[in-house]
């Protein structure tokens, strides 16, 4: 989970160095995007073929996948070698993160979960921030290929993670039916096929759509609109596959028939836009307004992780206390309602650097808020569920949060690039609107040291600019946390050792089966 997390945003602080070593500023943007999009894309995919084939093998594939293209990353020549490299990175990720999440489910006890997941969200969120720490280190560090140990550093972490996950799973609960021969010949054939490709070009559209829209082509540009449009009927085709003629779905329909788990879906969603508002955003003040080094800048966001460990911690530690039964929802509601407040005061974030107590008490409250709420909406989605869709309903649960992480940033992107770049060619009439036109973030980032060799009644215009900016981003996160609140109101306390009859028992792990067995042995003692 490290692994993928710090993947995520670890080239963050590295975008505008890369251009200048590749003499291309070509691709900068999908250094993150790329990454993303196939994180996004193939998790059912990932998912679905654990649940036909148990959870081990597919874990520990994703895992070699991830390294694999860990060595491309790192071997890169190009920008586009670079960016592929991402891309196919991605898709191994895509099966690290929520396989990862199954396996715990499998694994541990109603009362163990909560704090396990809460403990799984303080790392989630650690990693996503020492992934800019580490590449702005390595970017610090003296030679001017260090940047390539951002994909060599996955292959010694990947290994030691194999090691212990294949002497760690030789028990992992598998389906309760053995392959009997032919069986594995048989799943394999009625596997999804035809789903999941439809899934994977509809999605790929979809994202494209997003990433370009505002970069690469304007947001009403033909190209941008056919590619929301298509993608969506394809989204709509791949649903009446599903529901009609799949005989093993990759995304079972089924489960989107009970109103706690759409709840639970789309207030996942909501909280995964909110999740990068500090990540990725924070630098930029103390890049470009401060004119600190990319690491001293990422270091800031380590108030924002503090209290977003100490409110994940919190949450699961007294949830298991309880026993996993109840007060789940409470610390939902209370976390979305604090990353709502948080963002709202984000609106009089101060221009002077001096107040740095305003600075670290804003990121720890939507830290705070994070932490308490993430996990939690998954283990309310999880309770009083089939058991043979729990894995499923964990899958859609990340899925939903990832989906949003990306749309949340690529939202953030948009309003700081065209706030900023108004600003920058009001500040300075005399270049020329052209020498803005198809720029980025990145490059408009890269114009700090010149900024800060500047008169100050030249500069003062742009930092006020970045700064009203960077206010906006944030404030626009308002709205989705607050609804997200309200969602979570909607999330009835459930205890989570209620686990429902399968409706294909086949695909239920042992661990799950016992449980399953062992209430409806209690509920025949209680009526004898």
């Amino acid at each position: 989970m490290y692994m993928v997390c710090s993947a995520e945003t670890i080239f963050n602080q590295l975008l505008s160095p890369l251009k200048d070593n590749f003499k291309s500023n070509i691709y900068a943007q999908w250094m993150e995007a790329s990454f993303l999009l196939t994180c996004v894309m193939v998790q059912p995919v990932w998912v679905k073929l654990a649940e036909r084939f148990g959870r081990k093998w597919p874990l520990l594939a994703s895992i070699v996948v991830f390294m694999v293209f860990s060595i491309m990353v790192g071997g890169a020549r190009t920008m586009g070698a670079l960016c592929v490299g991402r891309a196919l990175q991605g898709v191994g990720g895509a099966g690290m993160m929520p396989l990862a999440l199954v396996v715990l489910t499998d694994v541990l006890t109603a009362g163990q979960r909560a704090v396990w997941m809460g403990a799984l969200g303080a790392v989630i969120i650690a990693s996503k921030w020492s992934g800019p720490v580490v590449g702005a280190l390595l970017l610090q560090s003296g030679s001017g290929n260090r940047w390539r140990w951002a994909g060599y550093i996955n292959l010694p972490l990947g290994a030691v993670a194999l090691v212990i996950l294949y002497a760690s799973l030789r028990d992992i609960p598998g389906p309760i039916r053995r392959a009997e021969e032919g069986e594995k010949l048989r799943r394999l054939r009625e596997f999804d096929f035809l789903g999941t490709l439809v899934w994977l070009g509809g999605s790929l559209m979809i994202l494209l759509g997003l990433s370009w829209g505002g970069n690469e082509y304007p947001w009403r540009s033909a190209t941008v609109v056919c590619l929301f449009v298509f993608g969506f009927l394809a989204i709509i085709l791949f649903g009446v596959i599903e529901w009609r003629w799949a005989k093993w779905p990759i995304i079972p329909l089924t489960v989107l028939r009970r109103s706690r788990t759409v709840i639970a879906l789309l207030a996942s969603f909501l909280i995964g836009i909110c999740m990068y508002g500090m990540i990725m955003f924070v630098p930029v003040y103390y890049m470009m307004v401060v004119g600190e080094s990319p690491v001293e800048s990422a270091c800031h966001i380590l108030w924002f992780v503090l209290g977003g460990c100490l409110g994940s911690l919190l949450a699961g530690s007294l949830v298991s206390v309880r026993g996993g039964r109840t007060f789940y929802r409470e610390w939902a509601v209370l976390g979305c309602l604090l990353m709502t407040v948080g963002y709202g005061v984000l609106y009089t974030w101060p221009l002077a650097a001096s107040a740095t107590v305003r600075h670290a008490g804003f990121q720890v409250l939507v830290g705070l808020g994070l932490g308490l709420c993430m996990q939690q909406v998954l283990l309310a989605a999880q309770a009083g569920i089939p058991a043979d869709e729990i894995s499923t309903v964990t899958t859609l649960v990340d899925y939903a949060r990832t989906l949003g992480g990306m749309i949340g940033l690529v939202i953030g992107e948009v309003i700081l690039k065209d706030k900023m770049f108004s600003t920058v060619a009001a500040a300075f009439p005399f270049l020329g609107s052209e020498v803005f036109a198809g720029q980025d973030v990145v490059a408009l980032e890269g114009m700090a040291p010149m900024l800060a060799q500047l008169p100050e009644a030249m500069s003062a215009g742009v930092y006020e600019g970045v700064v009203d900016a960077l206010r906006l981003v944030f404030v626009v996160d308002v709205p989705f946390a607050a609804v997200a609140c309200v969602l979570c109101v909607a999330l009835s306390n459930i205890p989570l050792h209620v686990v429902l009859p399968a409706s294909r028992p086949d695909e239920v792990p042992e661990a799950l089966y016992r449980l399953q067995q062992q209430q409806q042995q209690q509920r025949n003692d209680a009526n004898v």
